[in-house]
């Protein structure tokens, strides 16, 4: 009789080995799953992907009823500000096409005619793009 029962507890200890570790791998699992979806969405959210000026124009209006990112260069000759306002007017171009922005609020200080930037805001149809955000690429140290 007595060595049913070793028999029985050596079983029922196996068993809770084989559940425990069946636990600690899901509990990992899971833990891992959201580590992982915590990096996509910080680097997802980081990326500067955006659109050209061109794509911006070639796409129908109603796909931009949302924010989105477009990069280009400021024209030269283009800039006007408003100080009362605190608006910018420029326009920005790319290979093929130019795009009229505004943008309102404090202009970042590395911002200059000529120069590439990227803008965050809606494009409202017929060439007008209303900026929220503006984000000057960074000029080469070697320029």
């Amino acid at each position: 009789m007595s060595f049913q029962w070793r028999s029985h507890d050596k079983k029922e200890k196996v068993i809770k080995l084989k559940k425990r570790k069946v636990k600690i791998f899901i509990i990992s699992l899971v833990t891992l799953s959201i580590f992982g979806y915590l990096i996509y969405a910080g680097i997802r959210d980081t990326m500067t992907y955006y659109l050209t000026v061109s794509e911006v124009l070639a796409k129908p209006l109603q796909s931009f009823e949302e924010v989105v990112r477009v990069g280009g260069n400021v024209y030269a000759d283009s800039v006007k500000w408003d100080a009362k306002d605190l608006r910018l007017y420029f326009k920005m171009k790319d290979e093929k096409a130019s795009l009229n922005v505004e943008y309102r609020g404090v202009v970042p200080d590395s911002f200059k005619p000529g120069r590439e930037v990227i803008l965050e805001g809606v494009y409202r149809g017929e060439g007008k793009f209303i900026a929220t955000t503006i984000m000057p690429k960074c000029a080469s140290k070697y320029e």
